[in-house]
């Protein structure tokens, strides 16, 4: 179909890059899928929408990791990291954290993670208490794994339930799961 703006355009060329990595997925013969996340962001970019352009970029990344573009694909997921921080995406966050431990590859740590966590009021401390709980940790697994104490713990966890204002550890891990918070199963 032809597309009549810049909108329509850019929502063209996503599906086409996507549609892309699904037929290769899928079996089909390798095309060039850099070039068309690439161009998809490109298009994102001069449109100045931030979640989508960072949403091009990461498969962009990963598509110049297949291609062994290292450089390239940490250039591209610096800047859609920096653009999630700035929006406080943080399930794109995590996606893009994940993509990078995955590649192997090193990006800015930004001032994003504390301020897109922050939405809760959760200190770096308690969210990673809060990523154990979800993951179905007790106190005392929680400590041993942290190195602090038991009561410590629990301090912790009471803390994180006040600020998320959760009755229980269960609707606590609910919202870091909800929130993209829990820890990466890849």
């Amino acid at each position: 179909m032809a597309a009549s703006g810049p909108l329509q355009q850019a929502h063209q060329l996503t599906f086409a890059a996507e549609s892309l990595r699904t037929g290769e997925a899928a079996g089909a013969p390798a095309t060039d899928a850099l070039a068309a996340w690439d161009a998809a962001a490109q298009a994102w970019d001069h449109l100045h929408c931030p979640y989508r352009l960072a949403g091009a970029l990461v498969p962009a990344a990963e598509a110049a990791v297949d291609r062994g573009d290292r450089d390239g694909a940490a250039q591209r997921l610096a800047r859609a990291a920096s653009l999630a921080d700035s929006l406080a995406a943080i399930p794109l966050h995590e996606q893009i954290r994940s993509l990078a431990r995955r590649a192997r590859l090193s990006i800015p740590a930004g001032p994003a993670g504390d301020r897109a966590f922050g939405v809760f009021g959760l200190t770096a401390r308690e969210i990673e208490v809060l990523r154990l709980v979800a993951a179905g940790r007790s106190n005392r697994d929680i400590a041993a794994e942290l190195f602090i104490s038991a009561k410590t713990a629990s301090v912790h966890v009471s803390n994180i339930l006040a600020k998320l204002n959760a009755t229980s550890r269960t609707e606590a891990a609910a919202i870091a799961h909800r929130a993209g918070l829990a820890a990466d199963s890849s």
